[in-house]
């Protein structure tokens, strides 16, 4: 490997990855931090302590991708995070598509966690090639899934059901409550007189 692979897979993958991030917070985590600073400094050794090139391109490579697979879990950690939102959200999601929105989204959250577990699997075993296929996978699946369903106008219409929904119920539940007391007060009269007593 040559100081030219290095860089082009950092313009290519990494840097698209990492800005992908970035833009979430407007921060860089200090994890991907680490990496990328860990990989230019075995690149400045080729350069200035005189050490092989193929040797310091593959150290650097190789903290370009562990940086490279730190960005993806924490785009599945942020992602988690706006799930959980959604699920709290004073919506009814069942509404939406008269059902279908939500069995979709259940069958696509259930399969971005089944490829993140997969590739989380890989790493231990020491395949990053495949483990960077499965995260490949899990982040485009995770796109999708942000833009379905986090992106749509229809989660605003849920939320109005909602309000509407438990407005209703409260309207309902106080109308019942004082036409049942009227009910009571009209059938027994000296009632309320005997209890307050």
């Amino acid at each position: 490997m040559k100081e030219n692979d290095v860089y082009s897979f950092y313009n290519e993958k990494v840097k698209i990855l990492y800005s992908e991030i970035e833009a979430r917070n407007n921060t860089l985590p200090v994890e991907l931090l680490f990496e990328i600073h860990s990989a230019f400094d075995h690149l400045k050794r080729f350069h200035v302590d005189g050490e092989p090139e193929e040797h310091c391109a593959d150290k650097a490579y190789s903290h370009l991708k562990r940086g490279m697979l730190d960005a993806f879990k924490l785009k599945l950690k942020y992602h988690n995070k706006n799930y959980e939102k959604l699920l709290k959200m004073k919506a009814d999601l069942h509404l939406i598509d008269n059902g279908t929105f939500w069995s979709s989204l259940s069958n696509k959250r259930t399969t971005i966690v089944r490829l993140a577990r997969e590739a989380r699997q890989n790493e231990g075993m020491k395949d990053n090639e495949k483990a960077f296929e499965k995260w490949y996978q899990t982040s485009e699946l995770i796109d999708q899934f942000e833009s379905e369903c986090f992106n749509t106008p229809k989660l605003q219409w849920a939320k109005k059901q909602y309000i509407f929904r438990f407005t209703k119920e409260i309207i309902i539940g106080l109308i019942v409550g004082v036409v049942g007391s009227a009910i009571v007060q009209y059938l027994f009269p000296g009632l309320f007189t005997f209890l307050i007593k």
